[in-house]
């Protein structure tokens, strides 16, 4: 399964987050995935200026899982 995280910090970038999770079939970092389940995660432009989404990298680089860049 693929996660993907990004910011989320508005309404508007929330909306965003579900949008490009639907388009590409991954599943919200915020829905609780089963971490066994998981081979890798999205993260969306702007990541980096969240602080929930920054703790979801780095939670998927200390679990070893492949992180890919998306932007729409």
């Amino acid at each position: 399964m693929i996660v993907i995280t990004g910011p989320q910090r508005t309404p508007d970038e929330l909306g965003d987050l579900i949008e490009m999770s639907a388009i590409l079939d991954a599943t919200l970092m915020t829905d609780h995935p089963t971490f066994a389940d998981v081979t890798g995660l999205y993260r969306m432009a702007g990541w980096d200026c969240c602080a929930q989404a920054t703790a979801d990298v780095l939670l998927a680089t200390s679990f070893g899982w492949p992180v890919k860049d998306v932007a729409f």
